[in-house]
């Protein structure tokens, strides 16, 4: 009698199982055919011209840089000494990279080993937005357009290529959220989360002012059952992961203060009260405002909406935990302290978010309601979408890079390699990769011990050549024994903004 029910009822299992198959893989296949074609469109935009535009206008972009060459080249994590400016998971993701590729050895400048990096780091952003966008319920044609802006505005486009840790930590920003929002509500969701937010907290530590957004994410997606083990995951497995960072310097004996030695505590302290504030967003004269009019200035299409769009993000609950993310961060633009040059990065994804939530909220509200996205679709072809065209085509065709590679080979071709050239941190890591054993980082000639007593004895008299564009007054203040070198030199060749000087000659 069993094995007369065992064959009756088989017949009715199998089918269920043939039939969900297929219906997933329809499912993600019709998604992957959008994604597909929006990731080629974002990989030709961000691509081409990588190395010409931007030029070399931040000096971060060859610091971190030169830090992922360091660890491959004498297993340090600085060219000069490491002082917890930041955590070093990500310049150890772009030193991965380099020895897989061989970077250093085949790149026409070491900068563009970064700048390689930061494209698939974009990608890899554009598609976790287009999942994170798909489980907060916006349809493939909003998802998609959520894509489409972050990947696409030009604004997006200048920070996307620059060798910034706010672009790693972006990324895993963007996977700890949709690992959140994954509809298995599971604790394996919300251990995942948990290790991208580490990684983006260990990339660059600022990004934690982001964790109520995801832990409001993460409580609207998971089950009251499982709630508390979930948050109990999340907490304990970020905390110990974030934990490894404070351990590193404790082992080191670099945790506190001491003489001779920098320290973990010190960093964290300079970071957030050592450092001249920028002032308020809410200040039209302070250096935050004038930092945020730049950013409108090259797109206001992206960033503009999105930040007004924050009430209605508030307002609709599966956008809540974007909105908030967006609103986060403008408020600590408000509060007066230090406002980084890339901290724009960040904001990026949320502003297209809402955007496109905004759309597919209205959208789906029926015909009445469609008017809107419409009237904002043709709003876009008519004056987006060209000036977008018209400016990623001038950005096409710029090699702001080309002086300093100028500059660089000028000093290759005339310069002996023992020679004591002080420069920026993009042309430094070019002349290490050409031989010459004492290039000097400008910020370290009057701030490195090391440097002083090694390569400075005699301090400006040590000088051969200065190799950068000319410094504000400002920043020479700060450098005396730079500025003492550079009055007493002559120029020996120019390369736009670059100029080459003997010292002492």
């Amino acid at each position: 009698m069993t094995a007369v029910l065992e064959v009756e009822r088989s017949p009715v299992r199998a089918p269920a199982v043939v039939e969900r198959r297929p219906s997933r893989w329809r499912h993600h296949r019709r998604s992957l055919l959008v994604l597909g074609p929006l990731l080629l469109v974002a990989g030709l935009v961000n691509g081409w011209n990588l190395h010409g535009w931007p030029g070399r206008i931040n000096d971060d972009e060859g610091t971190y840089v030169n830090q992922a060459w360091a660890m491959l080249d004498h297993g340090g994590l600085s060219h000069y000494t490491y002082w917890y400016d930041h955590p070093f998971l990500g310049w150890a993701i772009i030193a991965g990279y380099a020895g897989l590729t061989d970077g250093f050895d085949r790149a026409p400048s070491a900068v563009m080993v970064g700048r390689e990096v930061m494209l698939i780091s974009a990608l890899a952003g554009c598609a976790l937005l287009f999942l994170l966008a798909r489980r907060l319920r916006l349809n493939r044609g909003w998802a998609a357009v959520a894509v489409a802006l972050f990947a696409l505005s030009p604004l997006a486009v200048f920070f996307h290529r620059m060798v910034f840790l706010d672009n790693l930590a972006t990324m895993f920003i963007l996977a700890a959220m949709a690992a959140a929002a994954s509809p298995r509500r599971s604790v394996g969701a919300a251990l995942w989360s948990s290790i991208w937010f580490a990684s983006a907290t260990l990339c660059k530590e600022t990004i934690v002012i982001l964790l109520p957004a995801l832990v409001w994410l993460l409580v609207r997606h998971t089950d009251k059952r499982t709630r508390k083990w979930n948050l109990g995951v999340f907490f304990v497995s970020f905390g110990v992961l974030v934990a490894s960072y404070p351990v590193f310097a404790l082992l080191k004996n670099e945790l506190l203060p001491g003489e001779g030695h920098v320290s973990l505590s010190w960093a964290l302290w300079w970071q957030l009260f050592g450092r001249s504030g920028s002032g308020s967003l809410l200040d039209p004269s302070s250096g935050t405002f004038s930092l945020a009019k730049s950013w409108t200035d090259l797109d206001p299409w992206l960033l503009l909406p999105g930040v007004l769009l924050i009430p209605a993000g508030l307002a609709v609950a599966r956008l809540r935990p974007i909105g908030i993310a967006l609103l986060i961060q403008v408020v600590m633009m408000c509060r007066g302290g230090y406002l980084p040059f890339a901290y724009v990065i960040a904001l990026l994804p949320f502003a297209a978010l809402l955007v496109a939530g905004a759309g597919d909220l209205l959208w789906s509200r029926g015909r009445t309601w469609r008017a809107a996205p419409v009237a904002a679709a043709v709003l876009a072809a008519v004056l987006v979408v060209p000036a977008w065209a018209a400016t990623l085509y001038e950005q096409s065709k710029t090699d702001g890079s080309a002086n300093s590679r100028a500059a660089t080979r000028w000093v290759v071709d005339n310069v002996p390699r023992d020679a004591v050239v002080v420069t920026d941190d993009y042309i430094w890591m070019d002349l290490k990769l050409a031989g010459f054993t004492r290039p000097v980082w400008l910020w370290k000639v009057d701030t490195d011990p090391e440097v002083m007593a090694e390569v400075l004895p005699a301090g400006a008299a040590s000088i051969d050549y200065v190799v950068m564009a000319d410094q504000a007054d400002s920043t020479l203040a700060s450098l005396p024994t730079l500025k003492e070198g550079i009055a007493g030199a002559t120029v020996v060749a120019r390369f736009g903004e670059i100029v080459v000087r003997r010292v002492g000659a």
